[in-house]
C-alpha cells in the first residue's frame, strides 16, 4: 500500500511540474507574414524562416530544451549556432537557415 502511494504522489508531483510548463510559452514564435515582414529587412525570405523553425525545433530539443530566442543577445547567437551546428548535424545552408529565423524571431521578441 505504502508503494502505491509514493507511486501516485510522485505521479501527481510530475503532472503538477508538467502543468506549470504550459504557464510560460516559451516555444519559439511561429513564422507569420509579421516575422516575414521582419525578415526581408534582413534579406530573408518567407521559406528559410520557416525551415530555421523547423530544424531549430527538431534538432535543437535532442540535446537539450529550447532556449528562448531572446535568452541570448544577436550577437551572442551566431556562435552559439556555430558551436552547436555539429552536434546537430546541420548543413551549412540549414545552419544559415536556423541562425536566420533566431535572428529575425529575436528582433521581435524586444
Amino acid at each position: 500500500m505504502k508503494k502505491h502511494l509514493a507511486i501516485f504522489a510522485a505521479a501527481i508531483v510530475c503532472l503538477v511540474d508538467l502543468s506549470s510548463c504550459g504557464t510560460t510559452s516559451l516555444a519559439p514564435p511561429p513564422v507569420t507574414a509579421e516575422l516575414a515582414r521582419a525578415g526581408t529587412h534582413q534579406h530573408v525570405d518567407l521559406a528559410t524562416l520557416r525551415e530555421g523553425r523547423v530544424l531549430f525545433v527538431s534538432r535543437c530539443i535532442e540535446c537539450h530544451t529550447l532556449p528562448a530566442v531572446s535568452q541570448h543577445g544577436a550577437t551572442e547567437w551566431p556562435r552559439l549556432i556555430d558551436e552547436m551546428a555539429g552536434r546537430a548535424n546541420l548543413k551549412s545552408t540549414e545552419r544559415d537557415a536556423v541562425l536566420a529565423y533566431i535572428l529575425v524571431a529575436h528582433s521581435q521578441s524586444r
